[in-house]
């Protein structure tokens, strides 16, 4: 389909009749992002203080959190009253899930779970204000590279529900939304042989994908003597983990164009994005960002501290000063490129290793993620993979855990990796975190340098 007509017609129409306001939301971030800092301030004002009185209005955990406090959202200052809030964390949200969703978000509240590479899974709803505001800020930094909303666009992507859509709906995606998705849990020597070929056949504008997958799939194609040689690519996005300076290093050796990296995450949103010219810029039009210490303190510009995220456009499970558990520090000086949003520079990430399947193929952690974090009776999980590839999961359990639930894990796994491999399940009171006092959820020792004829350590660098 004609670029063209995807983005002024296509594109739109689907948004509306989703009931967003993604392109009218696209059009207030273009114009704001060049805003001074005080205007940029005024506007995170207005929307805190909206979002301060819905969630006054209709969810009783922030309506008894601020008449503890003593504070009136509709007349009090928008962030001294935010400021008297105290962090929030998964364990509170699980708690008291109940009573902070706003169930009158109109069109309802939409439920999203989350496990992600911190192994704690999260259930929480959005709203089509928040998707509508998280999808226009990616539509805005795609352009910042001049890949417009309907050119064409390479996934190398992996979530149940996205392949399962594509089984279905393939060819109409291909031809409607100018998007291909590619399994990013299965890379085996034949498949990506088949990706390189169907990404050089479809030349897209832009390739979007997990940094350590593409990564993978470069060092593969330099292995086997391929060159890229497509002529529409201007960029290559990534997202979901830390880009290390190494896969930054190969990818652009191999695509030959700007790799940009983006933060966020399903239940923080859209966060961060890097321009052209390497500042991480905040969407602070959207999210208003806290770097704070140990003791929940801001720390001075430029000393890492812990994220802690306001989604200003979340008023279905309302995420007032969420911990994320990342690392960043603010950068003071203004970027090169002349937009006013405010920098963060990411100080460390999460981690997650590759795991390799019964038949050798390299599948990305969150394949066996995916299967535990819909078990609202887990609490926090590990998964560890031995040399010999067997598999053995520690489980931190909820209430009402119990066979089926083990079943479950199990089933899961050997549908994602083989059934071959031998998968054990442990119940454990907690699980302990290395001695760099970081949390990684899944932990691989399976050799797998023999999957493109690489060092291991080209397939797998760390990327936390």
């Amino acid at each position: 389909m004609h670029p063209r007509i995807v983005r002024h017609l296509l594109a739109p129409l689907h948004e509306r009749l989703m009931g967003r306001r993604t392109f009218a939301c696209l059009r207030e971030l273009e114009d704001s992002q060049w805003w001074s800092p005080r205007h940029l301030r005024e506007l995170q004002e207005r929307k805190l203080r909206k979002l301060l009185r819905a969630s006054y209005a209709n969810c009783l955990y922030y309506r008894n959190l601020l008449d503890d406090r003593g504070v009136n959202p509709a007349v009090d200052d928008p962030f001294a009253a935010l400021a008297t809030l105290p962090l929030l964390d998964k364990c509170t949200i699980r708690a008291n899930l109940g009573t902070m969703t706003n169930h009158r978000v109109p069109g309802g509240p939409i439920r999203f779970n989350t496990g992600g590479s911190t192994g704690e899974p999260l259930v929480f709803y959005v709203d089509r204000r928040r998707v509508a505001y998280d999808k226009a800020a990616r539509m805005l930094t795609h352009a910042w590279f001049d890949a417009a909303p309907g050119e064409r666009e390479v996934y190398l992507w992996g979530a149940p529900l996205e392949l399962r859509t594509q089984d279905q709906l393939k060819a109409f995606r291909d031809r409607v939304t100018n998007e291909m998705l590619l399994d990013a849990f299965n890379l085996t020597p034949s498949t990506m042989r088949d990706y390189l070929d169907r990404i050089a056949a479809y030349d897209p504008v832009s390739v979007f994908g997990y940094p350590s997958s593409l990564a993978t799939l470069a060092a593969y194609a330099e292995s086997t003597g391929r060159r890229y040689r497509g002529r529409n690519l201007r960029v290559v996005f990534t997202t979901g983990e830390w880009l290390s300076p190494h896969d930054r290093r190969a990818l652009r050796r191999f695509f030959r164009v700007p790799v940009a990296n983006g933060y966020g995450s399903r239940d923080g949103g859209f966060i961060a994005h890097e321009c052209p010219d390497g500042g991480m810029h905040l969407l602070e039009q959207n999210v208003i960002v806290e770097i704070v210490d140990d003791a929940g303190q801001p720390v001075e510009p430029g000393q890492p501290g812990e994220i802690v995220l306001t989604h200003l456009d979340a008023w279905a499970t309302p995420l007032l000063r969420y911990r994320t558990g990342d690392i960043g520090r603010r950068t003071a000086s203004p970027c090169t490129c002349g937009r006013t949003l405010a920098q963060m520079g990411m100080v460390d990430g999460r981690r997650t290793d590759h795991l390799v399947a019964a038949n050798g193929a390299l599948q990305h952690a969150l394949s066996a993620i995916y299967v535990i974090r819909e078990l609202a009776t887990v609490r926090q999980f590990q998964i560890r993979q031995d040399p010999q590839r067997n598999i053995c999961v520690s489980v931190v359990p909820a209430q009402g855990f119990g066979d089926d639930d083990v079943r479950r894990i199990r089933t899961g796994l050997h549908h994602r990796l083989g059934a071959d491999l031998d998968v054990q399940v442990q119940v454990v009171p907690q699980i302990t975190t290395e001695k760099s006092g970081k949390f990684r959820c899944v932990i691989s020792d399976a050799a797998c340098g023999d999957l493109i004829g690489q060092p291991e350590r080209v397939l797998a660098e760390p990327v936390a």
